[in-house]
């Protein structure tokens, strides 16, 4: 793998991860639907959205890992 293959790879996973668990919860919670919520239910919902995209990051690392592309 070259060095720029590589650069371009982890720069994908870490766009990733942004997006996954940064980004996306907070726009998530903007949402008119979830900001009038209560506390419990906006705190379960960003906690859902940003599980969901940290456990799906680490299962597609694992298993592009064991399919040798990173």
């Amino acid at each position: 793998m070259s060095w720029l293959s590589a650069t371009l790879r982890g720069l994908i996973i870490l766009f990733y991860f942004v997006f996954a668990t940064v980004w996306l919860p907070d726009f998530v919670l903007t949402l008119s639907s979830v900001a009038d919520a209560s506390r419990f239910v906006r705190d379960l919902v960003g906690l859902t959205v940003w599980g969901v995209g940290l456990v799906a990051g680490l299962w597609m690392l694992r298993f592009f890992q064991s399919r040798e592309v990173i």
